[in-house]
């Protein structure tokens, strides 16, 4: 087995600060997801209730990174959440980063030639429950998955009330492995990404991996080969619900 890392191997220096904070799955049944998360431990926090649209709970980590389980009751074949739901049935839907240096990062991805699109200001969901206004941009051409990235939130802290582990009873700490299964020209993008991402590339037998966050709070991406149910679909990106581990 060979295994070996390079920290300087990207073409544009890596941007301090980037971190990932959500993975969304998105499901026809959400009772049996939230039921199968609570058996191993977990605890839920109940979100959105829209009458007619989207259902969600959501798990938060100790390391504040958070899991949200999301349905959607539209049945309008325009929905988005509905016509993926329909096509690929449970599945993880969206992954969000955090960033320290959003403008930088955003314009770094455009040298490399990476299509990105703004969404502005974006409300988002401290630790304690509390809102806060985040500027956000998403990579283009990787539907059905969004890959989303926010300006961080520095007005907080993490702390021992908030994120004890007491709260998982499991002892699950953070997301540890993501394996991404894309197709060759979303692959060759989200390289690209991730030279500008990570804080380390590494490789071992066949396979490249990055691992993406600050030493001690850090989450590994690897590529699968494309799964077959995605068949012709060259610019396919997903991540299977088996495909995400959990570090203790």
């Amino acid at each position: 087995m060979v295994l070996w890392a390079n920290h300087g191997w990207a073409q544009i220096a890596p941007i301090e600060g980037i971190r990932l904070v959500r993975i969304t799955f998105l499901t026809p049944n959400l009772d049996s997801l939230t039921r199968a998360f609570l058996k191993r431990g977990y605890k839920i926090i109940q979100g959105k209730r829209e009458a007619g649209g989207i259902f969600n709970n959501s798990i938060r980590f100790p390391n504040g990174c958070q899991m949200i389980l999301e349905t959607t009751l539209s049945s309008d074949p325009n929905d988005w959440r509905y016509a993926a739901l329909k096509k690929y049935g449970t599945h993880i839907s969206g992954i969000a980063f955090e960033t320290n240096h959003p403008d930088a990062l955003r314009e770094s991805l455009r040298s490399l030639g990476i299509p990105v699109s703004p969404i502005g200001s974006y409300s988002q969901v401290r630790l304690d429950g509390s809102q806060y206004l985040s500027q956000a941009f998403a990579i283009d051409t990787c539907a059905p998955l969004d890959v989303v990235f926010y300006s961080k939130d520095t007005s907080t802290e993490h702390s021992q009330e908030i994120d004890s582990l007491s709260h998982h009873r499991n002892r699950v700490y953070r997301f540890d492995w993501v394996l991404l299964s894309a197709g060759i020209s979303v692959e060759k993008n989200l390289r690209k990404v991730f030279e500008v991402i990570s804080t380390w590339k590494l490789h071992e037998g066949c396979c490249d991996f990055w691992r993406v966050g600050p030493a001690d709070d850090f989450c590994f991406f690897r590529f699968e080969p494309p799964l077959k149910k995605n068949g012709s679909l060259s610019d396919w990106l997903s991540i299977e619900p088996d495909n995400i581990y959990f570090a203790y």
